[in-house]
């Protein structure tokens, strides 16, 4: 007989993630939620090519990332105790005690070697301005200058910043510093001929309502900084590679032609002829993932990579599901495509070394062939999940008012029964998607009575760019009756599904739903609006993002005092008799506390039943990245919310 998942397995589960290959020799960075410390920990595990464990290479360190393969040794990030920072080290393949190389006041940021050598490029920077923590003493004053000046799970920005590349070899003294920026920059790549590395950048830095970003080539023995996209001004680049010879670059970005919701593309740039490829517009299938997980963790961005100077793969994410492309001989053929998630890959001769996860297997890593033959090498959860039972969904798809194609996943009840509660979750963006992958969420809910429903809709990735815009200029109207339509269709198909216990959860763009949802019909039972927005015209001054998503996604600007009103669910409160529980992070600047505030308040002077439960110390990121205690007592308080109503 096989157990009920409950809140607290989240601290026995482990998750894989930036898989990377040596001769012989694949290393993966593994994590785990550790009850004891209430904090993410993670280590730099080794195995066989054949897939047998051969030890942890990180000495046993509080927690590593961002492995990264030398010649002859593996470098990556590592912190040795809780209150210390992320710092460079290296363990030669064969193992042995690992080397503290970089020991800086602030964090290593990113990692990159140039490849076949024993010598590493990464990014630290020197400001008096660190993250937001816990317990600040003795707090003094802060002033700030710019639009964009704060950012969630960080706090504020510094205004007196400078960012640092270093390079390290086997065999120095000690890094040595090759490039410094008051403008924040992104490391890419470092070729592996030479001493010349990939940056991107913003392209006006000080202007902080233009988005743009350009790719620097950097050679760090001269400084020569070569803007590789100037021909490309107003585009947005995210990633540069180095082709295996140098000669080349493989570009992921877009032309901001739908502003920041653009699709991502792979791009290809000649250094000798300075002209640029379309490789992959074509397809309609974004170069970058926007999809929901509540469970993976340490992701690397990988969506592309160099096979040979004449042949790459790219990751595409299309309707819920990865897709995995080798481009060879001027086409672009799909070699793998089935209802999974690639979490994290990177290249191993003729095959990838990947993490993947499916609704039914949390994680694993596993080598994939370019035939698409998936081969199994590890599961760290492979004796919990013999003693769990996780329910598959089933997939569903249905037609909204107009005609458009909306789909989606059913999780039905771990064990049937007569009439069953059934939970529309909505989630984020409203730029992302429900993929199939494992949720720790919603295999809880099913493990314990719940039916719940995942919908994509208008909106929603993964579906191709004009699926994406339909829900600009429009939040709250088509999306919202694609939410409702489509739990009717499933109610209608189940009818064992009780239509008195309908319930209904989400977080941000879902929260705003959640609370849109309640001001608009009485069908739910009870209602859990997570870090919603309520308020749009509060939101446009107090997010880190107002100033810049209001005009980008609703079409509207501060101003439109009126249009904004309409649009907001605290507008509908005194319509709401939904009992809703409102949970909110202190520490949220996306949509900051008073969001949750406002709506929590209107309610009580309703006399509807409400409760608002905020969580110290909490960023937007909360569901994914909080603080471990805090995810569990979230998820019990939902239950307890569904089951009291």
């Amino acid at each position: 007989m096989t157990e009920k998942l409950t809140e607290t397995d989240l601290f026995k589960m482990k998750t894989l993630s930036q898989p990377v290959a040596a001769t012989d020799r694949y290393f993966v960075t593994q994590t785990r939620v550790d009850q004891e410390s209430n904090d993410y920990r993670a280590n730099i595990l080794g195995f066989t090519k054949a897939g047998e464990f051969v030890g942890n290479f990180d000495n046993d360190n509080y927690s590593s990332k961002s492995p990264v393969v030398g010649a002859n040794f593996l470098f990556f990030l590592s912190k040795k105790t809780a209150d210390s920072t992320y710092q460079v080290f290296k363990v030669p393949f064969a193992g042995g005690t690992a080397t503290q190389v970089s020991h800086f006041n602030h964090a290593v940021e990113s990692l990159k070697v140039a490849p076949g050598t024993d010598t590493v490029y990464f990014k630290t920077r020197e400001t008096k301005e660190i993250p937001k923590k816990p317990y600040e003493k003795i707090p003094s004053v802060r002033h700030v200058y710019r639009l964009y000046h704060k950012a969630d799970n960080f706090g504020f920005f510094p205004t007196d910043g400078t960012y640092l590349l270093y390079t390290y070899a086997v065999g120095d003294d000690a890094p040595n510093q090759v490039f410094t920026s008051q403008t924040d920059f992104n490391l890419t790549d470092a070729s592996s001929d030479g001493p010349q590395v990939t940056l991107t950048q913003k392209n006006l830095p000080d202007d902080d309502l233009d988005f743009g970003q350009k790719v620097l080539l950097l050679n760090t023995q001269t400084g020569t900084e070569i803007n590789v996209t100037k021909s490309h001004p107003d585009w947005t680049f995210i990633n540069a590679k180095f082709s295996p010879d140098g000669s080349r670059l493989l570009l992921v970005g877009h032309s901001q032609e739908f502003e920041g919701n653009t699709q991502n593309y792979v791009y290809g740039y000649s250094f000798a002829t300075k002209e640029f490829t379309d490789y992959t517009s074509q397809l309609d299938e974004e170069s970058f993932e926007a999809v929901f997980s509540d469970f993976t963790q340490n992701l690397d961005a990988t969506d592309i990579a160099w096979v040979s100077n004449t042949q790459f793969v790219f990751r595409t994410s299309w309707r819920g599901h990865s897709k995995l492309y080798l481009y060879e001989n001027g086409e672009s053929n799909c070699f793998f495509e089935q209802p999974l998630r690639i979490t994290n890959w990177s290249v191993d001769g003729d095959q990838l070394v990947v993490t993947y996860s499916t609704p039914t297997l949390p994680v694993a890593l596993a080598t994939l062939s370019f035939a698409g033959q998936l081969n199994d090498l590890f599961n760290p959860n492979d004796s919990f999940d013999k003693v769990h039972s996780y329910v598959n969904p089933e997939a569903v798809s249905f037609k909204a008012s107009d005609g458009l194609t909306i789909e989606g996943w059913l999780y039905n009840p771990l064990e049937s029964s007569a009439k069953e509660p059934i939970v529309l979750d909505v989630h984020g963006g409203p730029h992302q998607a429900w993929t199939e992958n494992f949720y720790f969420d919603i295999q809880l809910y099913a493990n314990n009575g719940y039916g719940v429903l995942l919908l994509n809709p208008r909106g929603s990735k993964t579906y191709g760019q004009a699926f994406c815009q339909e829900v600009v200029g429009a939040y709250g109207k088509q999306d919202y009756t694609d939410l409702m339509t489509g739990l009717d269709f499933v109610l209608d198909l189940h009818p064992e599904f009780d239509r008195n216990r309908q319930y209904c959860i989400g977080a941000s763009y879902g929260g705003f739903m959640a609370t849109w949802a309640v001001g608009h019909t009485d069908r739910f039972a009870g209602a859990v609006a997570q870090k919603p927005v309520t308020d749009w015209i509060s939101l446009a001054g107090t997010s880190d993002i107002g100033y810049s998503f209001i005009p980008q996604e609703l079409k509207l600007s501060r101003y439109d005092v009126q249009k904004l009103w309409d649009c907001s669910p605290v507008a509908y409160a005194q319509n709401v008799k939904t009992p809703t529980l409102i949970i909110q992070g202190e520490w949220d600047v996306r949509t900051p506390i008073g969001q949750g505030e406002e709506f929590f308040t209107a309610l009580l002077e309703n006399g509807t039943k409400t409760e608002m439960s905020r969580h110290p110390q909490s960023w937007h990121a909360m569901s994914r990245l909080g603080l471990p205690n805090l995810r569990i007592e979230r998820i019990r308080e939902t239950r307890a919310w569904w089951d009291r109503n």
